[in-house]
């Protein structure tokens, strides 16, 4: 371990006292907006007997919608191999709004509605905008790739099982022959996701109290089976999986392969209408309550570095690799139509698997016949990576998984290990001037939604030119933008404003990292995180520590409200640049902190084990005071990643309540006395946290540069459907869904200290946990007192 500096010593320590000076004994307590575009009603106070001016929700409904991940990257052309399944789901909340003082009102199925989903301009996939069902597969394991349903759409799906329904019925006696297999028993539709909702629109389905679209798998553990996995979390309207891609209809002209860089629109409109139990669209003033919102697809840019003179394409043909170059030459030569961009991408996914099968000795390319009009690989098929590399997130827990054809599967490394930590490693020149990595968002997908800008080497704000090469090593990546998450999120939008509701550690990194230059020089106009400063070996220890009674008020063990020198000493034993490591990871002078995560990664404790009185395993709580610790790494060829162990929360750098729900609930997901995942948070009762929010990486607000700049105009204007000026587009606010008063509070609050004072009462928001929602307003201030929200917004401010 290097020696500490003194200015890292100033740059560690330096910061409580920022963090102090920053704390605000007042502040402004209204609304970041005016109600300008809010209908004035004249309201009876039964308190007071009094006529108050209040104003109307601006919507008589609202729908909420958003997809679990922010932006889903995947590939549109599974020709060759599949990293991620095509996924992209339609997430919806619907609430009818408290006109004239009424409680607003979160509709299920039992207020005798239903929600009609479609995407706008974007109807089908499979064609000319992807190649995914064409594409054969041995699905059933009889060494023929000829029979009904044998293609990748249905290969990749089919480690996951019902027995009966998606409801997770678990019969008493089942067997492994009384398992219904999705896409060998269930064969996926095409143009439809994994539980067969169409691409093209239908009803979401509704998830109770408990959850949805309930699938199972088998573990790592040969006594551990039927594992239940909620894909859709509790109370939300789903269409699951879809196989969206970023391509509209209208524009979408020719084959597949004249498909370019212009052609990408990632952040596409999904619009869900309110429909009464016949089917029958509800009208409000002669028009359909219909709302829009994002979901986002894109593909990673393997395409710049894998192929032409992209770095990866010329180290292999310095050690002698070649039929990526003959894969380029025959699209070329033989098809007039084909697009360079097309040819490239063909080209870099034969990079990719001569890279493999030399590196770690596979037979992927054993069949593959340079000069085929079809089926290229031949005997072996399309590459499906999670049959070697374990993925949380579609499923795959066991590896090798079950039923692989084409090739002889082994058991390696976690999916996302295995790709983070090699790019990591070959990566480790391609910083920023700071030292930051440059790679997450480069490797990334990066198109913007203007077409225009999509042209890798006129466009300023890419962060790599069209052969993958730094374009940010001498300036600060934060500046750059396109894709996933820089330029778009508000953790990257300098336009943000107080309050930010920051524990200790948030506010380390608001005045280390957020209000810092590449040359780590204060600056005034805030830069933001970058993807490491979530995603990170620090954000991983926080969780571990946890052990709490009650995850919104944080009681019991946890780091996370303390102050950062308690942090440092707990989890970095006192060592400032370890715990910079963890924190900020940067690669300088042969240190790479971002390798060191990826490559030797452990997994959380997920259960203990023993062995019961008859012998057989007995499993218990992850804090069991006996038994034996059992990571998720023994359990799942995934380990943790995507799950909550491994994911970062807003609890690490924002104050409690504004935190994620405790987990439990979808085990082996999350953990009970632990923080769940994001997606599967809620408060305010049970609105889900994306339903004010937006998914994350496209937190409102987003940054908006105007019509053609900003990289996701589509989530910019979703905000603007609920606001009560027309202009703010951060959060959802109280004024969406309820009558409120002058100041913005709900008028529920009138008479009570909270009446006038909308922070506080934001504050008040985000305690109510599920259950709250059902308190008489006496008793809710009562339980979650002014005073303590106030101290809470004064505290945490900035």
């Amino acid at each position: 371990m290097k020696k500490t500096t003194n200015s890292l010593l100033a740059l560690l320590i330096f910061p409580s006292f920022i963090a102090a000076a920053a704390s605000v004994t007042d502040y402004n307590p209204s609304p970041p907006f005016e109600l300008s575009q809010l209908k004035p009603v004249e309201l009876k106070d039964e308190i007071n007997k009094k006529t108050i001016q209040a104003y109307q929700p601006k919507n008589p409904y609202n729908i909420f919608i958003n997809y679990e991940l922010g932006m889903h990257c995947v590939g549109f052309d599974i020709s060759y191999c599949c990293v991620i399944p095509p996924y992209n789901s339609i997430q919806a909340q619907a609430v009818e709004s408290g006109m004239d003082g009424k409680k607003p009102k979160l509709l299920t199925p039992e207020d005798k509605i239903k929600l009609y989903y479609y995407l706008k301009d974007n109807s089908y996939s499979e064609g000319n905008k992807m190649r995914y069902w064409s594409v054969l597969k041995d699905v059933n394991g009889n060494g023929s790739m000829s029979d009904p349903g044998d293609n990748m759409a249905n290969y990749v799906w089919k480690h996951l099982f019902i027995y009966k329904d998606l409801e997770g019925t678990l019969p008493k006696d089942w067997s492994i022959k009384k398992r219904i297999f999705i896409g060998k028993d269930i064969m996926v539709p095409v143009d439809a996701g994994p539980s067969g909702k169409p691409l093209a629109g239908g009803y979401l389905d509704y998830a109770g109290d408990n959850g949805g679209n309930i699938v199972f798998t088998d573990s790592m553990i040969p006594e551990v089976k039927n594992i239940a996995i909620k894909l859709t979390a509790s109370n939300i309207w789903d269409a699951l999986g879809l196989p969206l891609t970023a391509f509209y209809d209208s524009t979408r002209k020719g084959t597949i392969r004249t498909i370019t860089d212009r052609d990408f629109q990632p952040y596409q409109y999904s619009t869900v209408q309110l429909h009464d139990a016949s089917g029958n669209p509800i009208l409000v003033e002669g028009k359909k309550v219909e709302f829009f919102g994002t979901n986002p697809v894109d593909i990673p840019n393997c395409v710049m570095c894998h192929s032409g003179e992209g770095k990866a394409a010329k180290l292999s043909r310095a050690s002698g690799l070649t039929l990526f170059e003959k894969e380029y030459a025959y699209w070329k030569k033989n098809y007039p139509d084909e697009s360079d961009y097309m040819a490239r991408l063909s080209s870099s996914s034969i990079n990719l698997l001569e890279l493999h099968d030399k590196m770690f000795k596979t037979t992927f390319l054993k069949d593959y016949n340079p000069d085929a009009s079809s089926n290229r690989l031949g005997i072996v098929g399309s590459v499906n990576c999670a049959d070697c590399h374990g993925d949380n997130v579609s499923g795959n827990l066991q590896e090798p998984r079950p039923g692989t054809t084409g090739y002889k599967a082994i058991k390696g490394r976690p999916l996302t290990e295995a790709i983070h930590a090699i790019h990591a490693n070959f990566l480790s020149d391609m910083n920023d001037k700071a030292g930051r990595t440059v790679s997450c968002q480069a490797c990334h997908p990066t198109h913007w939604q203007n077409p225009s800008m999509n042209n890798f080497e006129t466009n300023p704000y890419q962060i790599i030119d069209s052969s993958g090469n730094n374009k940010y090593a001498n300036s600060d990546q934060r500046k750059a933008g396109g894709g996933c998450y820089l330029r778009r999120d508000a953790h990257t939008n300098p336009a943000v404003k107080p309050p930010f509701f920051l524990n200790d550690l948030g506010k380390w990194y608001l005045y280390n990292v957020s209000m810092k230059d590449e040359n780590d020089q204060p600056i005034t106009e805030i830069r933001g995180l970058t993807c490491t400063n979530c995603h990170n070996q620090l954000s991983n220890e926080l969780y571990n520590y946890d052990d709490l009674d009650n995850v919104v008020t944080q009681d019991g063990k946890t780091l996370r409200n303390k102050p950062v020198e308690e942090i440092v000493k707990t989890l970095a034993g006192n060592d400032l640049q370890r715990f910079q490591d963890m924190a900020d990871p940067r690669i300088k002078n042969g240190n790479n902190p971002l390798y060191e995560f990826y490559n030797n990664h452990k997994g959380a404790v997920l259960v203990k084990a023993t062995k019961a009185a008859n012998g057989k395993l007995k499993l218990l709580a992850w804090n069991a005071k006996e038994g034996n610790p059992v990571p998720y790494d023994s359990a799942s060829g995934g380990s943790d990643w995507w799950l909550a162990a491994a994911e970062p929360k807003c609890a690490s750098c924002h104050a409690a309540p504004f935190v994620e729900s405790e987990g439990g609930k979808y085990f082996p997901v999350d953990q009970p006395r632990k923080y769940a995942l994001y997606r599967f948070s809620k408060a305010h009762g049970k609105i889900a946290c994306q339903s004010c929010h937006e998914s994350i990486h496209g937190l409102y607000p987003v940054r908006a540069d105007g019509e053609d700049k900003s990289i996701d105009l589509t989530t910019y204007q979703q905000a603007l459907q609920y606001s009560a000026d027309g202009r703010y587009a951060g959060p959802v606010s109280c004024s969406a869904c309820h009558t409120v008063n002058g100041k913005g509070v709900p008028v529920q609050l009138l008479g009570t200290e909270y009446e006038n004072d909308y922070w506080a009462s934001v504050v008040l928001l985000h305690f109510m946990r599920e259950g709250d929602e059902k308190l008489s307003i006496k008793d809710l201030v009562q339980k979650y007192p002014y005073s303590k929200s106030r101290q809470i917004v004064s505290e945490s401010w900035k």
